[in-house]
């Protein structure tokens, strides 16, 4: 039988919010005209426009829709920047452990499922780590977020130069160290490039505003090449890209697809099997659309595609809403993906401020009627670890595929 893995995104996806999330604890670097860097340990006292920050710069934004409000999936970097999507919670203040690897803890102490069915969490990085409990449910960590900017209390300040900084793990662990956890506990860590503080298409006009991702749209190369290393020297598995920006112009469409394309290539290229997911927003997926064409002519690219079906306008708990994301889900499946559902995640957020708040077992009943669609689907995600303290949201699915499709 084919071995599943599922995925638990915990990373702040283009997902970040301003309800209610807190200053980002994370370190930030500040990065001189000559490339080095200062430690500082305060991001709200980072402000020259040539910095960057180390870890996830917002907790508070979050993306994968377009709305105010702090939800998304994607992972979030500004915590002034809100967007729809994830959005940042209170995690449970216990610290990560050391799980048994390679082992899961589901109802059934089932094999975590690897190629689908996965439970994929987004890791907002600024705050507290996951716990035993969480790791033990999830295939996969994303972490949230490689960013090009500065947070500061007045907005985030852009690198006009789109330097990628350093990224912190959580709690005062380095990303290699978060990544040497998650790894002891059987879960493959992909580092997520985006998220609302980037910029996200609810903020203006395209064409006429300027957010952080019009600085990398003409630095691809350095973009592609700042990411493979951030991945060679944490040993993480791969890249997550989180845009949820504009696509109104050739420029922009090419930056999404030559930086899918240039990822590939790099990535290819290190020790060991490395993935390359993207994580956008449902309604910038539809038949047509320009991501949607992206996806269509790159999918040979990509290992797993992760749609936000939230903050798009369609809930998968309101039977018109799941009916509309069931058209969404299935173009995607047979067109870019020739019919294998195993590179399709279907994304939830548990965050306050999301619509929907996905919850349980309603979550568990859509993904149940997910496989009625097709069998060997992939999985799910969620925005973002630090509302599952304790694995609520991630266990019913770990203990689902354990005793459904994965087998002990």
């Amino acid at each position: 039988m084919r071995v599943h893995r599922s995925l638990l995104l915990a990373t702040l996806v283009a997902c970040g919010g301003d309800d209610g999330a807190a200053t980002p604890a994370t370190t930030t670097t500040a990065t001189a005209d000559d490339g080095s860097t200062a430690a500082a340990s305060d991001p709200d006292t980072t402000s020259a426009a040539s910095t960057t920050v180390t870890a996830s710069t917002d907790p508070t934004s979050t993306t994968h829709a377009p709305s105010t409000t702090v939800t998304t999936d994607t992972l979030t970097t500004n915590p002034e920047t809100t967007s729809p999507g994830d959005t940042t919670g209170d995690p449970d203040p216990d610290t990560t452990g050391d799980p048994d690897p390679d082992t899961t803890t589901g109802g059934s102490n089932g094999e975590a499922c690897v190629d689908d069915h996965r439970v994929v969490g987004f890791l907002a990085n600024w705050q507290e780590c996951p716990s035993p409990a969480q790791m033990a449910n999830w295939s996969h960590a994303v972490v949230a977020f490689a960013v090009s900017y500065t947070w500061t209390p007045n907005g985030n300040v852009c690198d006009e130069a789109c330097t990628i900084g350093e990224v912190a793990g959580c709690n005062g662990k380095s990303l290699a160290e978060l990544a040497a956890d998650l790894h002891a506990a059987g879960v493959k860590v992909l580092l997520s490039f985006g998220g609302a503080g980037m910029g996200g298409l609810w903020e203006g006009t395209c064409g006429q505003m300027v957010k952080c991702w019009d600085h990398c749209v003409d630095r691809t190369d350095s973009v592609v090449a700042s990411l493979a290393a951030l991945v060679a020297d944490n040993d993480l598995d791969g890249v997550d890209i989180d845009y949820e920006y504009c696509l109104h112009d050739a420029a922009h469409r090419d930056f999404v697809a030559d930086l899918t394309t240039g990822l590939r290539a790099a990535l290819d290229a290190l020790p060991g099997e490395k993935l390359l997911t993207h994580a956008p927003m449902d309604h910038e997926l539809d038949a047509g659309d320009p991501y949607f064409e992206i996806v269509n002519q790159h999918a040979d690219a990509i290992d797993f595609l992760m749609p936000q079906y939230y903050n798009g306008g369609n809930s998968p708990f309101d039977p018109a809403g799941l009916a509309a994301i069931e058209t969404n889900y299935r173009a995607l499946v047979d067109g870019p993906f020739n019919g294998d559902a195993a590179r399709v995640a279907f994304g939830y957020c548990i965050e306050p401020g999301c619509n929907p708040v996905a919850s349980q077992p309603a979550a568990v009943d859509v993904a149940t009627t997910v496989e009625g669609w097709y069998p060997n689907n992939g999985g799910v995600f969620f925005w973002a670890h630090p509302n599952e303290s304790d694995g609520w949201f991630s266990g019913p699915f770990r203990e689902h595929y354990d005793q459904t499709v994965c087998g002990p």
